[in-house]
């Protein structure tokens, strides 16, 4: 029995050396022996707290030559010493970005206790870098004494691209990519002194889509214990696409890239594809792309059903409550999601910007006229079938959402509403009902209400999709000249506050003791906004709940409308019959179901009288 003590303590003893060798040497040499082979890094100091940065690592063979499109390969040991000085490469997008991408940027401090933040970028799947100056780790990394990592993945066509799943492309490429860098953090965060049982995954827009992605990836379940979610998941419209869907765009491209002349099977077409300069299959993708039409389309993006990453089909995974149970979570929105997205998708409705001029000047306001809201809501329609009586309803339910001064900003600031809610806040919340009945761990949720003075937009945009990134990575107190002088107090002391909740909550899975944990019921959120700092802690009940709710009787109306429309496909003559006689009883219950949820929206004399 002594001697077993005696050669635990032992064990013990050596295990304890060979931490503080590590972080010893990371201290004086930044450098790390790792299974695969010993990496330099540089090191950096912010506000007096010593860091170490590996940038550029490599976790995967490039995707390269008979490599593209394909599933990642786990990097190969090294002989020698790697230098990782260089901030990752981004991924193919344009002629200045590369294919040999797949490597991380890792920021180890001096004084840390193992917990690793891991960053997946946003971006739509078909642009984005970790190696953005909003993305330096650095400042997070120092302030809160946490190893920050921030991972690549590929993008668009080349990280998308689908033939099926028994093909050489077999799609999820990109959301594999992430797999492999989480595996090998697994695998290896052990030598920068990092634990593997400590990874929160964190994401904006689509990396936080892809966040949530790994809960339904069986292969992933092992590789973290928390998220942190900000606008979006795997649910959003936007995040995925059917397999047939992808099949037909993924063939679109191939057939622009005259890669079907000698056949469709899926062998000769990947043969041809891997021939084709990156560039050139990044414009045809673009062109692909810019064919869908439809408003918050992205052509490449993942499959809903694979083989590979989600072993079956994500929404029945969602469906069933097949996915990671061990897990807590953040997940939240900011106020504004849908202005972002107006100067790219309704210029021709009026929200024109003139950047020479200055932001706030009259040109920049997009006071749109009536026909114009009306124009821009009809852009929409095509998601609910075309249906009439969706769009009134709506047209209806959003004119009197703002609380602007004029009847111009009133619809100028419906339509943004509207964006925001259909793509990005209700399916969020929808997910989250979800993930907070059937998880074992917490479940929080936030509503984002500060407006960076760092924010080059006009201010009626408000509080806009991505702009919460900055307060996470400590931007305020690493750049401040961003900032206006007589509010870059307030701004960092903001970004320390949003720092400490983001490190608690990885560090214990409670970010604060005031933040009451989120349920289905009344569907709490804590409010982020200005007054935080000063201890005025606001929750919010059911965040957007009344135009979620009359989106979700919308999507119903929307189905029914569709399945009806197949029944008169099937049989002409029936179909007259029901044109006849039928179709008014079904329009008037489609229409009492959306006036019930409108009379919780809208004053009774507001009221649509159009039926």
């Amino acid at each position: 029995m002594r001697w077993r003590l005696s050669y635990f303590l032992a064990v013990l003893c050596a295990v304890l050396l060979m931490t503080a060798d590590t972080r010893a040497v990371l201290n004086e040499d930044h450098v790390v022996h790792t299974l695969l082979g010993t990496i330099r890094g540089v090191p950096l100091t912010f506000q007096n707290e010593r860091v170490s940065a590996f940038l550029g690592v490599p976790y995967a063979r490039p995707p390269v030559g008979v490599r593209r499109f394909a599933k990642p390969e786990m990097v190969q040991p090294w002989s020698g010493e790697l230098e990782a000085r260089h901030l990752a490469k981004t991924c193919f997008l344009t002629i200045d970005t590369a294919e040999d991408c797949l490597n991380m940027n890792i920021w180890v401090p001096a004084n840390h206790d193992g917990s690793v933040l891991v960053w997946i970028f946003g971006g739509g799947f078909f642009s984005g870098s970790p190696s953005l100056d909003l993305y330096d780790g650095t400042a997070l990394a120092a302030i809160k004494h946490t190893i920050v990592v921030n991972i690549n993945y590929r993008l668009g066509p080349f990280g998308f691209l689908y033939l099926g799943d028994e093909s050489p492309v077999p799609g999820n490429m990109g959301l594999l990519d992430q797999q492999a860098a989480l595996r090998w953090l697994h695998e290896n965060i052990g030598s920068f002194g990092g634990d593997s049982s400590r990874v929160t995954l964190f994401g904006e827009s689509a990396g936080s889509a892809s966040a949530t992605a790994h809960l339904a990836a069986p292969d992933s379940y092992s590789y973290f214990s928390k998220i942190i979610a900000n606008s979006g998941t795997i649910m959003n419209s936007w995040a995925s696409r059917t397999p047939e869907t992808m099949l037909e765009l993924s063939m679109r491209l191939a057939k622009r890239l005259n890669c079907t002349s000698k056949g469709t099977d899926a062998i000769s077409i990947h043969n041809c594809l891997r021939g084709v300069p990156a560039s050139v299959v990044q414009v045809e993708a673009d062109h692909v792309s810019s064919e869908i039409g439809l408003p918050m389309t992205f052509a490449f993006v993942p499959v809903s059903a694979d083989r590979n990453f989600f072993k079956g089909d994500v929404f029945d995974r969602i469906r069933t409550r097949s996915f990671k149970k061990d897990v807590a979570a953040i997940f939240g929105t900011v106020k504004d999601e849908g202005t972002y997205w107006l100067p790219y998708y309704m210029s021709r409705y009026g929200f024109c910007f003139n950047h020479t001029i200055s932001a706030e000047d009259p040109q920049n306001r997009a006071l749109i006229t009536r026909e114009q809201y009306r124009q821009s809501m009809k852009a929409f329609m095509p998601y609910f079938g075309g249906s009439a009586l969706v769009e009134h309803a709506l047209l209806h339910a959003y004119q009197s959402v703002s609380t602007g001064f004029t009847p111009q900003e009133n619809l100028r600031d419906g339509v943004g509403r509207f964006l925001g809610d259909y793509f990005f806040t209700c399916s969020l919340i929808e997910f989250v009902d979800i993930i907070a009945d059937n998880v074992y761990g917490p479940v929080y949720m936030y509503y984002f209400t500060m407006r960076s003075t760092a924010n080059p937009w006009p201010k009626w945009m408000g509080v806009m999709h991505g702009y919460e990134i900055e307060y996470a990575f400590g931007q305020p107190l690493s750049r401040p000249s961003l900032y206006e002088k007589n509010y870059l107090t307030t701004e960092q002391r903001f970004s320390e506050f949003i720092m400490k909740l983001w490190i608690d909550f990885a560090n214990t899975g409670t970010p604060a003791t005031y933040w009451p944990k989120y349920n289905r019921i009344d569907r709490q959120a804590l409010e982020l906004g200005e007054e935080s700092t000063r201890g005025d802690h606001r929750i919010m009940v059911d965040v957007h709940g009344s135009y979620c709710r009359l989106i979700d009787e919308a999507k119903t109306v929307a189905g029914q409308v569709s399945e009806c429309r197949a029944r008169r496909t099937q049989s002409e003559p029936a179909a007259r019959k029901l044109s006849a006689a039928g179709s008014a009883p079904v329009s008037a219950f489609l229409f009492v179901v959306l006036l019930g949820t409108l009379r919780a929206l809208v004053p009774v004399e507001q009221l649509p009288q159009m039926w």
